[in-house]
């Protein structure tokens, strides 16, 4: 099965980046490729690249990416309760991170992990470094693993859903502290979400996945005010906001589809109101139809 089909975006420094789409449309598999996470077996990238300043992460051997990963590129984790070892002190786990990649004294880490969390305003820095992850709310976790992440100053961070089953004003605050750090520190940003209000708010070039493929891809503007594509249309209708509070809500009928037994053609057209005989027959390329405007779709000119 591909859970990622031909997968190609760019992220440029100091840029957001955000992949949009159901559960089980790829999103997380394509950050975990990008980071060389990918449990194998069962999984395997079975071709392509990763182009992380002019280095192949595919094709470097493991200690130099060790050296990457969580240096260069970090990841944010959509379960913090999962990603801490709940035997495990706060410091003691934020301070791994420097301990593997920077040659800091046992003082200077401890002093290095407060900074760390007063930076994503943990109140009570200095205490909570003795705490265990139990001992602390979601929100206050996903904060942890925001710091971890951003120990080494990364170039890239990726997070993965990272507001996921926290109350609306824990999200708030985790999104604005997202931004808020990402001008300080200067940190390119891939955020991978099915919440179309985050992606409007931080990212400033969108790509829309459905079944493992890149369908729609534009800068934020265009897509929210111009979209294309009968799926990023149909998750835009699908989108609760104030005005429509009276209103039936709008669904997209059907399921995503079988990756295992992938349809033909389009992997869209059996949820599509527009389908034609061609979307069912053969897939279409992602085509650039306005500029930096790309959609993969027949009725939009598809080849």
């Amino acid at each position: 099965m591909k859970a990622v089909d031909g997968v190609n975006l760019e992220v440029c420094a100091n840029q957001a980046v955000g992949i949009v789409g159901e559960s089980g449309c790829g999103k997380t598999v394509t950050a975990l490729s990008i980071m060389g996470l990918v449990p194998d077996p069962p999984g395997k990238v079975v071709g392509g690249t990763v182009l992380f300043k002019g280095k192949d992460l595919l094709r470097i051997d493991t200690e130099e990416l060790y050296n990457i990963r969580g240096k260069e590129i970090s990841m944010v984790f959509q379960d913090p309760l999962t990603f801490l070892n709940p035997v495990l002190r706060i410091g003691d786990q934020v301070g791994e991170v420097l301990r593997g990649h920077q040659n800091l004294s046992r003082k200077n880490v401890t002093e290095r992990v407060i900074e760390l969390l007063d930076l994503v305003r943990i109140p009570s820095a200095a205490t909570v470094v003795d705490y265990y992850p139990h001992q602390l709310s979601g929100g206050m976790r996903q904060r942890v693993l925001i710091a971890m992440a951003l120990a080494c100053n990364p170039s890239l961070l990726i997070a993965d859903e990272p507001t996921t089953a926290l109350d609306v004003s824990v999200q708030r605050q985790i999104l604005t502290l997202i931004k808020d750090i990402r001008k300080r520190l200067g940190t390119a940003l891939l955020l991978i979400t099915h919440d179309l209000g985050i992606v409007a708010e931080i990212c400033d070039i969108v790509y829309v996945m459905y079944a493992g493929q890149v369908v729609e891809h534009a800068n934020v503007f265009t897509l929210f005010e111009s979209p294309l594509h009968p799926y990023t249309i149909g998750l835009l209708r699908s989108a609760l906001s104030i005005d429509m509070m009276k209103k039936e809500l709008v669904t997209l009928e059907g399921n995503v589809p079988d990756l295992v037994n992938p349809p033909s053609g389009c992997r869209f057209h059996p949820r599509c109101e527009h389908a034609k005989s061609v979307c069912k027959e053969k897939c279409p390329r992602l085509v650039e139809v306005q500029p930096t405007h790309f959609v993969r779709c027949w009725t939009e000119g598809g080849e």
